[in-house]
């Protein structure tokens, strides 16, 4: 069943839990997993956490670059990352807002798939951030966590122009915005890269 997707607006104290473990595939997940999937079809994105849609148990979905479908990870862990990478992070949860953050270049991590088999996968590049970004959601982590300065934060503005093409410019925060994600944000100790 398609959910609505959570937001730091109206419910950023449960978006900062930690999520549980499922401790096998069962009718529970299954739904969840449905869910995920019936609201991927409704939001532009690279992937959603289940507590973005009201959940405490650990597994996102996601798609990366080359991937035909989604992708089910359950109970991921990432057991080895190297490198630094910033680049643009962006968050359903925090709906049209969008910042620079540091990441690790490369991941590698442990989870299940949708049927419980053991899985193991290294992710570099976009992909990495992708999976990084959906990993911080089930630590109860957004990216404006990540953020070094929220000056930096920007919403992109569409600019009308006498072509078909759309054409966007990056705008500072307006005060009512920047009051919303300052009291919502939980800054990382140093903006560490953390997991």
């Amino acid at each position: 069943m398609q959910k609505a997707i959570w937001t730091i607006a109206t419910q950023n104290e449960f978006l900062r839990q930690r999520t549980i473990k499922p401790k096998q595939v069962n009718q529970k997940v299954s739904h969840l997993v449905t869910d995920l999937f019936d609201t991927w079809d409704t939001v532009a994105a690279y992937g959603i956490a289940a507590p973005q849609i009201g959940s405490h148990w650990r597994l996102f979905i996601w798609k990366g670059g080359s991937m035909e479908r989604p992708e089910v990870i359950i109970n991921p862990k990432i057991i080895k990352a190297r490198g630094e990478l910033t680049d643009y992070d962006g968050c359903l949860s925090v709906p049209g807002i969008y910042g620079e953050t540091r990441r690790a270049a490369m991941v590698e991590i442990t989870g299940w798939d949708v049927l419980g088999h053991p899985l193991r996968r290294t992710y570099e590049g976009f992909d990495a951030r992708i999976v990084q970004h959906e990993i911080d959601h089930l630590e109860g982590v957004l990216f404006i966590d990540r953020v070094d300065d929220l000056n930096e934060l920007y919403v992109l503005e569409e600019i009308s122009t006498d072509t078909e093409e759309e054409h966007h410019e990056k705008r500072a925060l307006s005060g009512p915005v920047m009051d919303i994600v300052t009291g919502a944000r939980r800054p990382l100790p140093g903006h560490a890269l953390t997991w």
